[in-house]
């Protein structure tokens, strides 16, 4: 098992570099400068750090999410300074970060560790992304680009987030109960994160 991961992180970090080569060689060949390849060569890098929790011998989500949540602000402020427009990292780079940040360890232990039907937690989920992080999210690009946050066209994206919510929300209900005990438990099928 242990040769199988350390043969599946070689193989990726090749890739990697493989992927950044191809971009770095391209770009300086075209335009003998580091231009659009500023943008792969950053999320390249941002990518396989993620990546390296996955190796990790105990608590591999946990540390998943941390890294997330450490790198996403750095990753988002540097791709602010190489884009041809650098002012949207504190008004939308920022809250979207954070919003993102803070549904992914709201959904952790939601699915992970609490007994409720995958129904409730399916509508709970497109509730906090559909409906909550959805319409707030869009609030700060509309504001960002100056146009009117509020829509027929917004509603109607959030507003069917929350009819799917609700409708899950019913079907949880009315799942019989000899069925909910199928559901994913922590305690016998949740991933292994220790």
């Amino acid at each position: 098992m242990m040769k199988n991961k350390k043969l599946i992180f070689m193989i990726y970090t090749l890739s990697c570099f493989v992927a950044a080569g191809v971009c770095l060689i391209v770009d300086m060949a075209l335009n003998q400068q580091i231009t659009w390849a500023a943008y792969p060569l950053l999320s390249i890098a941002f990518g396989w750090a993620l990546f390296l929790p996955l190796f990790a011998k105990k608590h591999r989500i946990i540390l998943l999410l941390s890294a997330s949540t450490v790198l996403s602000l750095p990753y988002l402020l540097l791709l602010s300074k190489i884009t041809p427009v650098t002012d949207w990292f504190i008004p939308v780079g920022l809250p979207s970060a954070i919003i993102g940040i803070t549904l992914s360890w709201i959904l952790l232990p939601l699915y992970l560790y609490t007994k409720m039907n995958i129904l409730y937690k399916v509508a709970i989920s497109f509730f906090l992304i559909g409906f909550i992080a959805n319409t707030a999210i869009n609030y700060c690009v509309d504001i960002y680009v100056e146009v009117d946050p509020f829509t027929w066209s917004r509603f109607l994206n959030t507003f069917g987030c929350l009819i799917a919510s609700a409708v899950l929300g019913i079907l949880g209900y009315m799942k019989p109960k000899n069925l909910v005990n199928s559901d994913i438990r922590y305690s016998s099928h949740a991933p292994d994160i220790s």
